[in-house]
């Protein structure tokens, strides 16, 4: 039909009523173009807005735990220098076994690093990683999955040292009536330095972890400070 009419106007010389329909037909055709845009885009700034919603909750979850696990690590910490400053003394109290007996439950403790990434592995594998308009919180984002991974990785190794001085110390417990547990006082006095290397080497772990957990909040509170800007934004 259209090549008739060109055909028609052409036979009857109407050259501009000709460009004018021309023009008409691209210029319908460069507008539906921009209402379908501007439709898709539409559609990928709402699901842009309901993942950056996903992604604060996340991370705010996140930032919570990691600021338990913290919290956690830093008792520990504090009761394993007490415990170690009582193995180094020449002699000890009864009392001291109170504090040693403290110091055998915090060795128990392993750092953890509780950040979700439920959204960001959707984004990641689904591919719309490419609706999070903001450089700098695709930036953020990735540093902290980075780092989430290299801690994940080398805190296993911790562990596994960690894990060799767990048989060392259960040697100085003894049982009690209730399923209850104390240290062998007499065995710590026999020779208190294996026991002290063993927990040293639980308190250097647990520093590590302590630096690590702090790092990655860090990078969480900044990843989750963008989102909420993003998020102001919108709003």
């Amino acid at each position: 039909m259209i090549f008739s009419r060109v055909k028609d106007h052409v036979n009857n010389r109407n050259y501009a009523l000709l460009i004018l329909e021309f023009m008409i037909l691209v210029f319908g055709f460069f507008l539906s173009l921009q209402v379908n845009d501007w439709q898709n885009d539409r559609e990928d700034r709402e699901l842009e807005l309901q993942y950056l919603e996903r992604l604060e909750d996340d991370l705010s979850v996140s930032t919570e735990a990691i600021d338990k696990s913290i919290v956690r690590l830093k008792e520990s910490l504090i009761r394993l220098e007490s415990g170690l400053t009582i193995l180094a003394k020449s002699q000890r109290e009864k009392v001291d076994y109170l504090g040693l007996f403290a110091a055998l439950q915090s060795s128990s403790l392993t750092g953890s690093f509780p950040v979700s990434f439920v959204t960001f592995e959707e984004l990641k594998d689904t591919g719309n990683m490419r609706l999070i308009e903001s450089t700098a919180l695709r930036e953020k984002l990735g540093r902290v999955w980075q780092k989430h991974l290299s801690i994940t990785r080398i805190s296993e190794i911790r562990n596994m040292l960690r894990g060799h001085t767990f048989p060392v110390i259960t040697r100085y417990v003894k049982p009690l009536e209730g399923n209850k547990l104390t240290f062998d006082a007499q065995l710590v006095e026999e020779d208190p330095r294996e026991l002290y290397v063993a927990m040293s080497i639980i308190r250097t772990n647990l520093r590590y972890d302590l630096l690590d957990s702090e790092e990655i909040l860090q990078l969480t509170n900044e990843a989750l400070a963008v989102i909420r800007d993003e998020l102001k934004s919108r709003r």
